[in-house]
């Protein structure tokens, strides 16, 4: 008698968790998306092939040391120090050489090269300096 039983119910495979797991997973993808933050860039010229030295002789060259620390032209700033003087109109018009120190961060970096870039600086050299 209780085969019979077994033969009649009707066995099935049970989806109510796999479609919840499913609207889970879609709510999460859809607010994954909606919360993407643009990527912001500033625009940069690079120099064109066989640019040579600037024959009027206004170069400066800029170093950001890392820490909090600047070069210009040899002679060390702190970071208020270096606003001042950019604010001051010292590089405005001038061609800059911009180094970076290995232990400069990527955001202190982009932070200096839109602080140049706001100073007017008629234009922006990227340099690396060699292995010593």
């Amino acid at each position: 008698m209780r085969k019979s039983l077994l033969k009649d119910e009707d066995v099935g495979i049970d989806l109510t968790s796999f479609i919840d797991v499913v609207f889970i997973l879609l709510i999460f993808v859809m607010l994954a998306v909606s919360f993407r933050k643009e990527i912001r860039s500033i625009p940069l010229e690079l120099p064109k092939i066989g640019q040579g030295e600037d024959p009027k002789g206004e170069r400066v060259e800029f170093a950001l040391l890392g820490e909090g620390q600047f070069s210009l032209n040899g002679e060390r700033f702190d970071k208020a120090g270096i606003e001042s003087k950019l604010r001051s109109g010292f590089v405005k018009g001038k061609e800059v050489r911009f180094f970076a120190g290995e232990s400069a961060s990527y955001g202190e970096t982009v932070r200096t090269l839109d602080l140049l870039r706001r100073s007017g600086t008629s234009s922006l050299e990227l340099a690396v300096q060699g292995a010593k």
